[in-house]
């Protein structure tokens, strides 16, 4: 394909990295936020399992399963940050690349056309497998997040039916 004579290939070339900039932003604020909250929970499980005096035994290590949970869980967002991080500067380098390559073209210089599309291609393809990366770190965390959330559903389900039977169990003693 001949660029000059192409003025969509260059603008194509250049406006892909700028869409993919955006959409790595996108997926970086919303990880950030699933990485505050996460924060935040370890925080308040950490100071649960501080404060343990009135916890029994086995919600007590239930309870640090849960912060040895929090904290794989946070290291899964991180890596998801760390990856979208470096999709977002990979589809910058690419955009500021491909504009080099599109003023050369218009330019008519053509010694560094070849290594610019080359440069940009490359730095595309990085954020391109950034952005995948990131987001197999968060399909792992989220199904690693419903196992934890499974498990608290039947620990606290075992707790009410413990309470229900000591109930039962003691209410035909205080009618008869």
């Amino acid at each position: 394909m001949d660029l000059p004579s192409n003025p969509f290939a260059i603008l194509t070339f250049i406006s892909a990295p700028a869409v993919l900039t955006n959409a790595s932003s996108v997926l970086l604020f919303g990880t950030g936020n699933r990485y505050g909250r996460a924060v935040d929970r370890v925080h308040e499980l950490a100071d649960l399992v501080e404060r343990a005096e009135g916890l029994a035994e086995a919600e007590l290590r239930f309870r640090i399963r849960q912060l040895e949970s929090g904290e794989t869980r946070i290291l899964l967002i991180v890596r998801a940050l760390t990856s979208f991080y470096t999709a977002v500067a990979s589809f910058v380098a690419s955009t500021l690349v491909s504009l080099i390559g599109a003023v050369l073209v218009s330019a008519r210089i053509e010694w560094g056309v070849g290594f610019s599309f080359t440069v940009a291609f490359f730095t595309g393809t990085v954020g391109v497998a950034a952005i995948i990366t990131g987001a197999i770190m968060l399909a792992r965390e989220t199904t690693y997040s419903f196992s934890v959330l499974r498990e608290e559903k039947s620990f606290i389900s075992q707790q009410v039916q413990a309470r229900v039977a000591k109930l039962v169990g003691t209410a035909p003693a205080q009618k008869g």
